[in-house]
């Protein structure tokens, strides 16, 4: 069957059929990427640029980075289209850690048979080709444009650089799914950022915005539009700071920053969208040789005053910056040794510099040059997952040590654990002090990739209270040299790897007419699937799943919610209130009736409903899981059109049976996500925070 998430309008593809206990726990793919980034818009539009003497081909690179044993990675080569699903796939899909050799083991296996075509927690899966120009889409790659779905949360980072100068003109960035995407930006840099201080470090300044669905239509910031298909790409140059870009669904914006005929500096950042903006960030990266300082942007409409503060050995160093509207404003630089805290009373953004010497500077920016987007104090994680990690160059430090390094920082006093190979064993411990930068590195193979890297609170244990931590993998300035070819002149956040991770899935489980829609009268499977990534397990009644009701014109069928818990497990009959909405997910929501273990326990609970309604329109749902131990809430949500046949009365935007009318419960869904976010950075604000 189709498994539909967060589909729009006109894009819903659904497969009807019953759906047995046995396949209740079957793969899904819990996580989307798109690799970003097209190769030949880099190579003109960005590496050309920075260095006119750039010669192509380009060396495309996407590390993928694998957290749970007996993961599924679906790779979709955008060259002949994209598969309607994970079941019906084109010729060149590749389907890796299924069990079946057939369409594909990962890279690097061999021989590829059944038996060996398995994932492992810790594998990494570099994805390394040369892209020819111009690109002939006739010749399959591993590029920008592919899709990647897996079973399991994954890490995914990207990676360029041309075959002339190499990877000093290298470039590296995060990838995020796209439940991180989003649909209104503000970029925080411009080509009118001209000081001497920023080492001409925003001389060139473009964006990159991918889409994730057809039709996607992006408001450019002069107020032109333009439309993007799935993984369709549009570049362009931003000349003044606080540009906005907006699109009518969801897509992925990075930020691509560099000193125009520089040879060598450039920076790349991925964007959050502005929903996302917080009033408080963690930087985990402190260098008094690279020189890192922090850049932050008011996108208000008044100063705001951003207060910091960073460690200088054992003295707590706070500073102040006023920073004007639609500005920006840079820091101190953040010494070796120490991360930094930053926040205000209004929300602004954050982008580390690493390598900030002015033109007259020794380095000139182009040595240690890199950079990341820090990411708000409310969405790290107690635990991170590395996506690409190499030490050097080609991972080959050439019997030296390792240029790029992991960078850590703990919101207060823990003890760090590091399980280099992700087996489920802490390899090495520890002891880090609040805003700390600790330097990790892999000195047996220099090779940080799929490593897990966690924190508790000091003498806990590995297993103790959860403390969060902000993360970075990049170059280290001690460690790299002018003209050192092993060292590679960039660097990504680490994003925040959540210990517990729910996605709600909807899909046709009765089709009335057999038309592939859904229609009022059809019936829809809802699925909630929660797993647990942590190294401890979840006991009974840790969580409570709970559903907001269900969705606008339906109606729940009685007895229908149902508990799968996996490891064999025979499925648990939830019954229904007998008080108030016969739904027993509504309202308080239901426990947890069976341990979620650790590192990949995977359960799922349905119930089913039937639609109704004479418009076309979205069906929406959404609920939370409320975590014990004080650890955050996890919302879900998940919609789907219905369509009212031709001939059935209906009511369309402007007479126009192509537009779904919005509902009252996508404004909802907005503002509880806004509730949401808020009530944590509340939570965060108390008497009791180190930060207060």
């Amino acid at each position: 069957m189709k498994f539909v998430f967060a589909l729009s309008c006109i894009q819903a593809f659904v497969v009807g059929g019953a759906l047995s206990s046995a396949n209740q726990l079957a793969p899904k793919p819990m996580q989307t990427y798109f690799v970003p980034l097209p190769e030949a818009d880099i190579f003109s539009s960005t590496f050309k640029v920075i260095n006119t003497g750039a010669r192509a081909p380009i060396m495309s690179i996407t590390a993928i980075a694998i957290s749970i044993d007996d993961s599924i990675v679906w790779y979709d080569h955008w060259e002949d289209g994209y598969d309607a699903d994970t079941v019906t796939r084109q010729a060149s899909t590749r389907v890796w850690g299924d069990g079946n050799a057939s369409n594909g083991c990962a890279p690097g296996v061999s021989p590829c048979n059944n038996s060996n075509d398995r994932l492992e927690a810790g594998q990494s899966i570099i994805l390394e080709n040369w892209v020819d120009l111009p690109r002939n889409k006739n010749v399959i790659r591993f590029d920008a444009g592919d899709r990647i779905q897996s079973s399991y949360p994954i890490a995914v980072t990207r990676a360029e650089y041309p075959k002339t100068p190499g990877s000093l003109l290298a470039g590296a960035v995060e990838v995020l799914p796209i439940e991180k995407w989003g649909r209104d930006f503000i970029v925080p840099a411009g080509q009118d950022i001209r000081e001497n201080k920023y080492s001409q470090a925003f001389e060139y300044t473009g964006v990159y915005v991918m889409a994730g669905s057809d039709d996607t239509i992006i408001t450019l910031p002069d107020g032109s539009t333009t439309f993007l298909d799935r993984g369709e790409s549009h570049q362009m140059r931003i000349p003044v700071k606080g540009a906005r870009i907006k699109a009518d669904k969801d897509v992925q914006v990075h930020l691509l920053a560099g000193d125009v005929a520089s040879t060598y500096e450039m920076r790349w950042y991925s964007l959050l969208s502005e929903d996302k903006w917080s009033k408080e960030y963690i930087s985990p990266v402190g260098d008094t040789t690279g020189q890192t300082r922090v850049v932050v942007f008011n996108a208000g409409t008044s100063t705001i005053s951003v207060d910091y503060q960073y460690f200088s050995g054992t003295s707590l160093r706070k500073r102040s910056m006023s920073v004007a509207p639609k500005n920006v404003q840079q820091s101190e630089i953040i010494p070796t040794g120490s991360g930094a805290r930053f926040n205000s009373t209004s929300n602004f953004i954050a982008l580390s510099m690493t390598d900030t010497q002015s033109n007259s500077g020794s380095t000139s920016g182009m040595i240690y040059d890199w950079g990341f987007p820090l990411v708000p104090r409310n969405q790290l994680s107690s635990q991170v997952l590395i996506g690409w990690g190499y030490g050097c160059t080609g991972n080959s430090c050439g019997g030296g040590s390792s240029r790029s390094v992991v960078w850590i920082t703990p919101v207060e006093d823990a003890d760090l654990y590091i399980d280099y190979n992700n087996d489920g064993q802490s390899d090495q411990k520890i002891t880090a002090k609040y805003l700390s930068s600790n330097r990790i590195m892999d000195n047996t193979d220099h090779d940080m990739t799929g490593a897990i890297i966690w924190a508790t609170a000091r003498n806990t244990g590995p297993l103790g209270r959860p403390v969060e931590i902000a993360a970075a993998w990049g170059q280290d300035g001690s460690r790299s040299y002018s003209g050192d070819n092993s060292a590679l002149d960039l660097g990504t956040v680490v994003v925040p790897f959540y210990t517990v991770r729910v996605q709600h899935f909807v899909e046709l489980d009765d089709d009335k007419n057999n038309d592939g829609v859904v229609n009022p009268g059809d019936t829809l499977l809802y699925t909630i699937r929660v797993q647990n990534l942590g190294q401890d397990d979840v006991q009974i009644n840790d969580l409570d799943i709970t559903n907001n009701g269900v969705p606008i014109l339906t109606t729940y069928i009685k007895d229908s919610v149902w508990y799968y818990p996996d490891g064999g497990l025979p499925p648990i009959k939830i019954p229904d209130n007998t008080q108030g909405t016969p739904n027993p997910l509504d309202s308080t929501g239901i426990p947890n009736p069976v341990k979620l273990t650790k590192r990949g326990g995977t359960h799922d609970i349905i119930f089913k409903v039937v639609t109704q309604g004479t418009e076309d329109r979205i069906i929406y749902n959404d609920g939370t899981i409320l975590q014990a131990h004080e650890r955050p809430d996890l919302p879900f949500d998940v919609d789907i059109p219905l369509v009212v046949p031709a001939g059935q009365p209906k009511v369309t935007n402007d007479d126009d049976p192509d537009v779904c009318i919005p509902l009252e419960a996508r404004r909802e869904r907005r503002n509880r996500r806004r509730r949401h976010l808020l009530a944590q950075e509340e939570a965060f604000e108390s008497p009791t925070s180190p930060f207060t």
